[in-house]
């Protein structure tokens, strides 16, 4: 819920290509398809996502990472990504297939050079740069990867980066009527960053890890769906939600994925502009789904504002609390995110409404952060429990300076949402 986890969108700016060496690698990539969770039938995934970005993980899984020497053959959980783009697959091939042409694409990518190439495989250097008001948050790298093109996908290989060890694969299905389901799994070893700024945020935050997966396939579907789709903008009345419009076996199987991965199923809303009084606000809006093998009685703790030091006690300072009066209650948060080369200090004042003992609504009335807001629900579902949780936050040029730097990375209407929703989601399952 808390997003401050905003480092989550920078470090994800930069794994967004997994990139490789000046001599080409010998490589079979054994990347599991995205289509795995769902009886590999694109459709079926094609019709959960609708005109949303949807993001789930595997279970754990042994591919190849021949670059590290140690252990080719890590076991690791891949994530996925997936989107339906209103082009024919054709187009989509051809457009990833152009690694030049990825400046324009992916922003923070100023250029792109190939290195070598044999056959359907090539080895391209890219500089990515992230320019940031904060000099020390400034990040300017040459990356290198190995891609393998091949009739439906793309697979590309870490190398050179800073975060050294990495793979991902794009796969574009067909749906007919000049629609095409693309879907991206990746992986890339959070545990080794070889970047002094990497290896400092990372060892600041470590839960950053947790969101970071979903903060690159969040980057990456959201530059193609710029590309390739219209925007499309939802108008919200006061207290309503966007949510995605899932059948009782969609949903079932939303809750399989994530029971199976032990991971969340996220959704990327379209924009929606939402009413406050000063008139109607852009934002993008996250529903996230996680299933638990307990009772929605063992997890109701997680509506109220005081457990959440619990979960974050090195970035939350402090929570003040109103008394409950008709279900309502206002909470006053201090918030520190130390990055390892600065921190970022701000409050906020959110209300709670509780329409029941397991479910919360929450909106910013006050502080640092004037335009967050989300509601979250844990209900019986399947011998447990499945959290659904929809938040969005937004950053107004009002706010700190500090936290006014988050303004200039791309997406950061949704990339902190993404990060923040499985963090929490997550943090709620390891913990007691």
């Amino acid at each position: 819920m808390f997003k401050r986890f905003s480092v989550s969108a920078v470090i994800a700016l930069v794994c967004i290509h997994h990139l490789s060496h000046a001599q080409l690698i010998e490589w079979r990539d054994n990347i599991p398809s995205s289509l795995q969770p769902f009886q590999n039938n694109a459709q079926q995934l094609a019709n959960i996502t609708q005109d949303r970005i949807v993001i789930f993980s595997h279970p754990s899984t042994k591919t190849s990472i021949p670059t590290l020497t140690k252990n080719p053959n890590p076991t690791v959980s891949f994530s996925s990504s997936a989107i339906v783009l209103p082009v024919s697959s054709e187009v989509v091939a051809k457009t990833l297939a152009n690694h030049e042409q990825y400046i324009g694409l992916f922003p923070t990518l100023k250029s792109a050079k190939l290195l070598e190439k044999s056959g359907n495989v090539s080895q391209m250097k890219y500089k990515v740069s992230i320019p940031t008001p904060i000099p020390v948050l400034n990040f300017h790298e040459d990356i290198i990867f190995q891609h393998q093109l091949s009739n439906h996908s793309l697979s590309s290989l870490v190398v050179d980066a800073p975060i050294p060890y990495g793979v991902g694969k794009f796969e574009w299905f067909s749906l007919g009527d000049h629609k095409t389901l693309l879907t991206l799994t990746q992986w890339g070893d959070l545990n080794q960053p070889k970047g002094f700024l990497f290896k400092k945020i990372l060892n600041a935050i470590p839960e950053a890890k947790l969101g970071i997966p979903s903060g690159t396939n969040a980057f990456i579907l959201e530059s193609l769906r710029k590309k390739f789709a219209p925007n499309k903008v939802l108008t919200l009345a006061a207290g309503q939600y966007p949510t995605p419009q899932l059948s009782k076996q969609q949903l079932d199987l939303i809750a399989q994925v994530s029971k199976n991965a032990q991971q969340p199923v996220s959704f990327i809303n379209p924009s929606a502009t939402v009413p406050y009084q000063h008139g109607r606000e852009s934002m993008r809006f996250v529903t996230t789904y996680q299933y638990y093998a307990k009772s929605p009685q063992q997890l109701q703790k997680w509506t109220q504002p005081n457990s959440y030091q619990s979960l974050f006690p090195r970035q939350i300072k402090s929570i003040k609390t109103s008394d409950l009066i008709n279900n309502n209650q206002n909470a006053d948060f201090k918030v520190s995110v130390g990055l390892g080369v600065i921190t970022i200090p701000f409050d906020f004042k959110l209300n709670f409404k509780y329409p029941s003992n397991t479910a919360n609504e929450f909106y910013a009335n006050g502080g640092d952060l004037k335009f967050l807001k989300g509601q979250m629900n844990f209900d019986d579902f399947q011998q447990g429990t499945l959290l659904k949780m929809t938040s969005a936050v937004k950053i107004d040029d009002q706010a700190p300076f500090l936290l006014r730097a988050v303004r200039s990375l791309p997406y950061n209407d949704v990339l902190p949402t993404v990060g923040a929703n499985v963090v929490f989601a997550q943090k709620i399952r390891t913990l007691k």
